[in-house]
């Protein structure tokens, strides 16, 4: 086996040993016989080849998905009982296209649903005319013809994310979902196929780079600016079922269960993150007189307990939370109409205006009124430490860490250009919000950080790309946008 040394990304294609030449051509030529990786030495590939062809794999798996999603969707087409007769599920024992489609391929039913859904949506959007929901025109006075040719969202943009092998299909099928659920309400809402088409533009854009995780909490939060009517009905709905089981199993261990709605999660979140956070801070101190070697479900438990005899009278003066803040965002528009949503610092779940009012009334939350007068943040070299009004405003723009997205109470705002070897000023175009893990791999690496019109963009070194092409970060990028008013107008 080969040494692979700092060096590596120089290394020419002739001077590699024949093993990790044309990784990608062999793994191709073998896929069918489940032998591609046969001969080739994956742990003597050199980091930017493993990169290399572990990403042209990834996009030759989203190719093949888009290919099974097509014929996924014409299996469930067949399996219609037509004229008395079994459909092909059926017909080959199966109760479910789902079913016939999982046993094929060896996945879940819930992975063959989804394979379906976007193979549908996918072959609906090539047809002409536009045909509408299988319920249109019931209990109307309108003409099946009519009705027939209602139209529907055609997803163009996520048919050709999905061909091109850019767009997986768990994307796919959360876009479709969330733009349907939209378009069922689309006159009371009153949008028009092109709103509902250039939402499905701005998604397929952002999903790319985004795991499924991070995309479904943009998708979530756009639905909720779409049709923040009925996110209010859902929001009611999940405080109802709030709850908090406790019990003691046979082993003597107490077991605690929390269900918790956003506007009750977010101070509960807030709170143990920042006992988290700064644990994780201070063990990096190598001046620990113990070494921290908790897990952080360790530290949690730790932190949940720490509250608790915190709250029953402990006099304890240490627990770092003064600095901890649960800030709730909203337009100055959106307070004075009572519509729309606000999001919380740390959760994906946004919130209606009326929880963001009640929310704001208590004095541990801040309410952040976008578009309003503001203090002035930027303090020059007045003082080195950021003051909370500066983290606040830097959490507005980074939404937590800007590097990888972690949420804000795992992070401490830093200086871009160094107080100390390069003058650099205590404002907020010299400040970002960096967890600590990300804030070492950065200056281990020597990425380059900037801010253009309110946006982080991070310059990897050379030696991760080689064009070292600027990657947005921030609340840019793991969170969704705002949308222009037009797409706002909820009932």
């Amino acid at each position: 086996m080969s040494t692979t040394t700092g060096n590596e990304a120089a290394t020419s294609p002739q001077t590699r040993p024949d093993a990790v030449c044309g990784a990608v051509e062999r793994v191709r030529a073998g896929l069918v016989s489940g032998r591609g990786w046969q001969g080739i030495d994956v742990a003597s590939l050199p980091r930017r080849d493993l990169l290399s062809t572990h990403r042209d794999l990834a996009r030759m798996r989203r190719e093949i998905d888009a290919m099974l999603a097509y014929s996924s969707a014409e299996i469930a087409r067949r399996s219609t009982p037509d004229d008395g007769q079994d459909g092909l599920a059926k017909r080959e024992g199966f109760g479910t296209p789902e079913q016939l489609v999982a046993s094929i391929s060896g996945g879940t039913t819930g992975d063959a649903h989804k394979l379906i859904e976007v193979g549908d949506a996918m072959a609906r959007g090539e047809k002409e005319p536009q045909v509408g929901t299988a319920t249109a025109g019931a209990g109307t006075d309108e003409s099946p013809d009519r009705a027939a040719f209602r139209p529907a969202p055609r997803f163009a943009a996520v048919r050709d994310g999905v061909r091109a092998g850019k767009l997986s299909i768990d994307a796919a099928n959360m876009i479709t979902r969330m733009l349907t659920r939209i378009w069922d309400r689309h006159e009371v809402l009153r949008l028009g196929l092109e709103d509902v088409a250039r939402v499905e533009r701005l998604l397929v854009q952002r999903a790319h780079g985004l795991s499924a995780n991070r995309f479904g909490r943009i998708v979530r939060q756009l639905e909720a600016q779409m049709d923040s009517g009925r996110h209010a009905l859902t929001e009611e709905l999940q405080r109802q079922e709030r709850s908090v089981t406790m019990y003691e199993d046979q082993s003597g261990m107490f077991v605690l269960r929390a269900v918790l709605d956003a506007e009750n999660a977010a101070p509960v979140r807030a709170a143990i993150d920042a006992l988290v956070g700064n644990a994780l801070h201070n063990r990096r101190d190598k001046d620990q007189v113990v070494e921290d070697d908790r897990t952080v479900p360790q530290i949690r438990a730790d932190a949940l307990a720490a509250l608790a005899r915190h709250c029953l009278g402990c006099k304890s003066e240490d627990l770092p939370l003064a600095s901890t803040t649960v800030v709730v965002r909203l337009t100055l528009a959106d307070l004075q109409e009572g519509a729309g949503v606000a999001d919380i610092d740390g959760g994906s779940q946004p919130v209606c205006i009326a929880t963001a009012r009640r929310m704001a009334a208590n004095g541990a939350i801040i309410p952040v009124v976008l578009g309003g007068q503001g203090e002035v943040l930027d303090l020059g070299r007045g003082r080195r430490s950021f003051t909370g009004a500066q983290r606040i405003a830097l959490v507005e723009r980074d939404g937590g860490c800007a590097f990888c997205g972690a949420p804000p109470g795992y992070t401490e705002a830093h200086h871009i250009k160094w107080w100390a070897r390069d003058r650099g000023p205590t404002d907020l175009e010299n400040g970002v919000l960096l967890c600590s893990t990300c804030h070492h791999r950065i200056h281990r690496d020597n990425w380059d950080i900037r801010v253009q019109d309110n946006q982080v963009w991070f310059t990897p070194p050379s030696a991760v790309d080689r064009q070292r092409v600027p990657r947005l970060g921030g609340r840019a990028r793991f969170h969704a946008p705002k949308l222009p008013a037009p797409l706002l107008r909820a009932a």
